[in-house]
């Protein structure tokens, strides 16, 4: 027999969870020590209840796995609101373990709604009924995040976890979707748009990054001479192969979108193509569109698709080729007009002109992606800078490459980073952030980071300002002082939170960069505070 808390704990290790994030409180302390506690586990402490589900976010989104992470209740859980809707908007399973105040003590200071919180920010919500139940409520709260692809959060009252239990074996696991059998009008439909295509586009989405889905769609793009794309979230998943336009959205290339505007025909696999996919809709009007995924509720949730197929994309990419096969269906000839390389590739930005002591932001972008690791793990935050940096920056594989801009949050990057940073410890995590989220969010992480001892370069936009908000007002010729800051010295601030950090304010100080970042202690965060001119930067 041994006490919840300690039985919870004692299950998340049994079944292979070896990161823990979370703030303790008195409902979650003595669950939290008793994991801590284990042999082959590892607790990071975060500063703010919304930093420990982001950790889990970033940890997700990086390994592939289901991230935890544990808070206590009331306004502990209400802080996690901003951090769970990102989660669900960016479809990343996460297991929240939170407290609840004692179901009897109805004048507790911090007794909430739970259940009406959580269910606010669209995530799961699975209760503790009783002590002899957890384990197996613990158990459907993760079956339910890996199907859900969302988190889902378990409610465990104070005055449960000190009661006696059986400590079992729970299984949690959720059987992958086998090879999908396609077979009647939506095969033959989707079979004949392709065969009639001649400007076919195969597009792959974060749905079909894993497994053998690579391969199987490179195999039919070739077939049927097709280039390839990718959104955002699947970014370099073709990395190195000949004919890919790179992202296909907002953030395309001019020779991308020149392609992508002239095709027949959109194939798409593990892609919701929403608005920021379809470019407002405009990279799917007039084209015949097929769309792939293993989730009914991903099918037409975006554009309209002219045939929808719910199944695994490789095996639906493999039932394409065989029956293309068997048809003799001839290839299209697409690629054929196309340049085999340089089609990812972003025009050279000109340098503008501006104020003392700032960079401009364009090629210090460039140079930043070619002077930081190559082999790193990339998160980015949101802000005015982040649409031209998404065109820009490079990670090796598209779970290298983590955005927490899925709520239109800014603020979130710093401790999505650090949860990134634990599942990959092995390869520098580097964070693009700007000024305005560093102040609202990053900078409470910041600490947490160095903490953490993980190898984090934080590379701070700094103009000064509420950039997008900042570039508004110019536009309508109003004064755009009430977007303005007069922040704090970053560098500084960072050695004071245990860290390092450097300033960029004129072009030759990239030059002493790299000798910087390769004398840098690797257990702590280093910061590149990069000094902007608010006036010269554009939001797209």
């Amino acid at each position: 027999m041994l006490k919840l808390h300690s039985a919870l704990a004692s299950a998340l290790r049994d079944n292979g969870v070896d990161a823990l994030f979370g703030v303790v409180g008195d409902a979650n302390a003595y669950f939290v020590d008793a994991y801590a506690r284990m042999e082959g586990t590892r607790y990071v402490s975060a500063s703010n209840e919304n930093g420990a589900v982001l950790m889990a976010i970033g940890f997700a989104m990086t390994s592939g796995r289901v991230g935890f992470c544990t808070v206590t209740h009331g306004p502990a859980l209400t802080n996690c609101v901003t951090a769970l809707t990102e989660g669900v908007r960016s479809n990343t399973p996460v297991v929240l373990i939170c407290g609840d105040t004692p179901v009897a003590d109805r004048e507790n200071l911090q007794n909430t709604d739970q259940k009406a919180v959580v269910l606010a920010a669209e995530a799961g919500f699975e209760q503790v009924r009783a002590p002899e139940t957890a384990l197996d409520d613990l158990a459907r709260a993760v079956r339910r995040a890996k199907a859900e692809r969302r988190p889902v959060v378990l409610n465990v009252p104070a005055d449960m976890q000190w009661t006696d239990v059986e400590q079992r074996n729970v299984n949690w696991e959720v059987p992958a979707l086998g090879p999908t059998q396609i077979e009647g009008d939506a095969l033959d439909n989707a079979v004949g748009i392709i065969a009639a295509a001649r400007r076919p586009v195969v597009l792959a989405g974060r749905g079909a990054i894993d497994g053998g889905a690579r391969d199987a769609l490179l195999r039919l793009a070739r077939r049927i001479e097709a280039p390839l794309a990718t959104t955002i979230r699947a970014k370099n998943l073709f990395r190195g192969e000949d004919h890919v336009l790179g992202v296909c959205g907002t953030v395309s290339t001019p020779q991308a979108a020149e392609a992508l505007l002239g095709a027949d025909c959109i194939i798409a696999f593990g892609a919701s193509l929403n608005f920021h996919t379809t470019g407002e809709g405009g990279y799917v009007d007039g084209k015949r569109v097929i769309q792939v995924a293993d989730r009914a509720c991903d099918l037409g949730v975006g554009a309209v698709p002219d045939v929808a197929i719910l199944g695994q994309p490789a095996s639906v990419a493999e039932t394409f080729l065989h029956w293309l096969d068997e048809a003799e269906i001839p290839a299209s000839g697409f690629t054929r007009d196309l340049p085999a390389t340089g089609l990812d590739l972003p025009p050279t930005a000109e340098p503008k002109v501006t104020r003392a002591g700032t960079v401009d932001f364009l090629t210090t972008l460039a140079r930043l992606d070619e002077i930081l690791p190559a082999d790193r793990t990339l998160v980015t935050d949101a802000g005015r800078w982040m649409v031209r940096s998404y065109g820009l920056l490079t990670a090796p594989h598209p779970r290298d490459f983590v955005t927490s801009a899925s709520f239109g949050a800014i603020g979130l990057g710093l401790a999505t980073a650090v949860g990134a940073g634990v599942a990959h410890p092995d390869r520098p995590t580097v964070l693009f952030n700007g000024d305005g989220g560093f102040m609202l969010g990053n900078l409470t992480e910041f600490n947490a980071a160095v903490r953490a001892g993980i190898d984090l370069i934080v590379v701070l936009f700094n103009d000064g300002a509420y950039g997008a908000e900042h570039i508004q007002f110019r536009d309508r010729q109003l004064d755009p002082e009430i977007t303005l800051f007069n922040w704090p010295d970053f560098v500084p601030l960072a050695q004071a939170l245990g860290g390092e950090g450097v300033r960029i304010a004129a072009p030759e100080d990239l030059d002493a960069l790299d000798p910087a970042l390769a004398r840098r202690d690797r257990t702590r965060p280093f910061l590149i505070d990069v000094r902007l001119d608010p006036d010269q930067m554009s939001m797209w």
